[in-house]
């Protein structure tokens, strides 16, 4: 009899060693995040206005900045203006010149009014990456008059170099213009 018990014994601790060899290997580990295993820098990075994240930063699309991609290039420039320009040879009154964002792209802003030229009409400027100036592409706003120039924000002043070009008279006009931001 003694030979069963300690065959019997024996499988069954040899059992219960193979049991527990192949139970605790299905065992669930706990998954641990460091330098070389599974970094999901990007979990609950929020971006905003169509932006992408990388390495746990937005990568913002042309026109928005910010951690978020959550500001637009224009807001910069947006705003009422007082504006006095040269291209008016009798004592260069000043005007008020109102400027907004374009709906659709946030690398754009919107001039209402903007030099003597050719008064109450839309000029639209292009921001530049750097977000400190813009330029105005060549457009028809009134008439036979082509509009184009540049500018660059300084604090609450804009200044512009407008050029404006008449098709049908073949001359040509440039401006200065100095933009000053309202309260």
């Amino acid at each position: 009899m003694k030979k069963i018990t300690l065959i019997l014994t024996t499988t069954v601790v040899v059992m219960c060693a193979f049991c527990s060899i192949i139970f605790n290997s299905c065992k669930k580990k706990d998954i641990e995040y460091n330098e070389t295993t599974l970094i999901r820098p990007c979990e609950g990075v929020v971006c905003l206005n169509g932006a992408s994240c990388s390495d746990g930063v937005c990568i913002c699309p042309k026109g928005f900045e910010g951690n978020k991609c959550q500001i637009k290039w224009s807001d910069k420039f947006t705003g009422n203006y007082t504006a006095v320009d040269d291209c008016n040879a009798v004592g260069n009154p000043a005007y008020s010149v109102n400027i907004t964002g374009n709906p659709d792209y946030a690398y754009k802003i919107r001039m209402y009014n903007l030099g003597l030229i050719c008064t109450g009409k839309m000029i639209e400027a292009v921001i530049d990456p750097e977000k400190t100036s813009f330029y105005i592409p060549v457009q028809n706003t009134c008439g036979n008059q082509y509009l184009s120039g540049s500018g660059n924000i300084s604090g609450d002043y804009i200044n512009i170099y407008l050029t404006a070009r008449d098709t049908v008279a073949h001359t040509g006009t440039e401006c200065s213009i100095i933009l000053t931001k309202l309260p």
